[in-house]
């Protein structure tokens, strides 16, 4: 795209460079963008924070022994999978249960493990992190930019090709009335 050399402030009298509203149009865009994106990271980090805090009330740290050892574990595309194991804990506090369990790492019968459980004392994934209510929020928060900014770039281009249009147009009316006289073809 060609900058304008059109000077900043117009004389009086004169019409707006040609690259203004197109300008406005996408400077207009890009800030609700940015106001957008800051909107949906506060909200994002909000929404996650709460429900970070909510499940770490309601999920419990339990120790655990392995009744059976994870046996061979697979490994494809360079991402390591422990199949899970059976095992037996405690919770609440005198109620005995057993059940199959995730481990991260291989494990043998009867070695200790830590295990997530709900109120109920079911196994239950570790909860989220506060850390991953702030990752979630910038993640989000950039596409969001990322998708405004996008906007304002296209509104920017469309504008200034319809403006554009328009003008030739209006050249080629000009041209046609002023061309015969110009060249001498109109006496």
């Amino acid at each position: 795209m060609m900058l304008c050399d059109c000077p900043a402030v117009p004389p009086a009298r004169h019409r707006p460079c040609a690259h203004t509203l197109p300008r406005l149009a996408a400077a207009l865009l890009m800030a609700v963008a940015v106001l957008a994106s800051v909107w949906v990271a506060f909200a994002v980090h909000r929404a996650e924070r709460a429900q970070a805090v909510a499940e770490r009330g309601h999920r419990h740290l339990v120790a655990g022994t392995a009744l059976t050892s994870t046996g061979t574990y697979f490994q494809e595309h360079g991402i390591r999978s422990v199949p899970p194991v059976r095992a037996a804990w405690e919770y609440p506090r005198g109620r005995s249960r057993s059940g199959e369990v995730p481990v991260a790492r291989p494990v043998e019968r009867g070695e200790r493990i830590r295990i997530w459980v709900d109120d109920r004392g079911s196994p239950t994934p570790e909860p989220r992190s506060t850390a991953g209510a702030r990752g979630a929020a910038v993640v989000l928060g950039v596409a969001c930019l990322l998708l405004g900014s996008s906007a304002a770039w296209g509104a920017h281009h469309a504008a200034a090709a319809v403006l554009l249009r328009g003008r030739l147009r209006t050249w080629e009316r000009e041209w046609a009335r002023v061309e015969p006289l110009w060249s001498g073809r109109a006496r």
